[in-house]
């Protein structure tokens, strides 16, 4: 589960011992995220920094951690900012009315509000900072869709990988369907998605799928979007291909009993990958990879139906 949360940039970037602590504890795999808030949250912690005479060397650090936060704990979610409205904690009390984050992180509790959180609380075991990393989920294209939507949203790169991804199939079209949905809606422009799926006995040939996977994924795939599909065989003596995760740039999810939905009344367990793993996983299905031996050609289905090789 991921959860998004107000960071005050004094709050974290006007102490070093604060800020590599703070640190520590966002990033998609560990099921926190910082709000850029405001949209040059980033230049606003540096020049924290700098005020508080933070010596060059610890200067460096911060600005290098924060280029990596970007892609692995840092999230853009259009919030207003306002400078007219007061400060940073007035504004971001503003949005806490409308829209409300996980927690607040600031140098002070002003009116010792109970969302609040000030660094001295910031223990894994505070209740605004526990963030589970794996949870149960019902089987219902929505709601996994759902689970997923905060790496569906702010990544550039969606694999689904399934070994039994099936698109002729409608419940894991109702998964697809609802996944692409809110990557079209509210994700990144030009996200690349893609299924990866492993060859079984009963995966219908190539050629049909060519012939077919337009019509069957009509009214799937949003309008302007396209999918890659991407077939792989086990290498003799090789790895097995079983498991089933969400991969994307940004971090991933071991997706347990794959994307198929079998109904609200069945749950499957979701859990976050450490992010070292993620990127294991991603490598081992990139194109070159040679953990697995890829079936060519790979097809790109758009949404007009039309099937392309690639």
């Amino acid at each position: 589960m991921l959860f998004e949360y107000a960071v005050e940039p004094k709050a974290i970037g006007s102490n070093w011992q604060n800020f590599r602590y703070l640190m520590e504890k966002f990033g998609f795999d560990r099921g926190r995220l910082i709000s850029r808030f405001p949209n040059n949250w980033e230049r606003a912690v540096i020049e924290a920094a700098q005020r508080s005479g933070m010596g060059d060397v610890r200067l460096k650090s911060v600005v290098e951690r924060l280029q990596k936060a970007r892609s692995a704990a840092i999230i853009r979610t259009g919030r207003q900012y306002n400078p007219s409205v007061g400060d940073w904690i007035e504004n971001a009390l503003l949005q806490q009315a409308t829209n409300p984050f996980h927690a607040i992180i600031a140098t002070q509790n002003r009116g010792d509000r109970n969302f609040i959180l000030v660094p001295d609380d910031l223990e894994d075991d505070h209740p605004l900072m526990v963030a589970p990393r794996n949870w149960e989920v019902e089987r219902a294209g929505s709601n996994l869709a759902t689970a997923m939507a905060p790496l569906l949203k702010f990544s550039k790169e969606v694999l689904f990988v399934d070994r039994f991804f099936n698109i002729q199939d409608d419940r894991y079209k109702e998964t697809l369907r609802a996944s692409l949905a809110v990557v079209a809606t509210n994700g990144t422009q030009g996200a690349r998605c893609e299924i990866h799926y492993g060859e079984h006995d009963r995966r219908p040939p190539l050629e049909l799928v060519e012939r077919n996977a337009g019509r069957w994924l009509a009214g799937v795939i949003p309008v302007g979007m396209s999918i890659k599909l991407f077939g792989w065989r086990e290498k003799a003596r090789g790895e097995d291909f079983h498991a089933r995760y969400l991969l994307t740039d940004r971090g991933g999810m071991n997706v347990e009993a794959g994307f198929s939905a079998e109904g609200a009344h069945q749950k499957l367990l979701m859990a976050l990958l450490e992010l070292p793993v993620c990127q294991d996983k991603l490598a081992a299905f990139a194109r070159g990879s040679t953990r697995y031996d890829l079936i060519e050609p790979v097809l790109e289905v758009f949404s007009d139906g039309t099937v392309r090789r690639t």
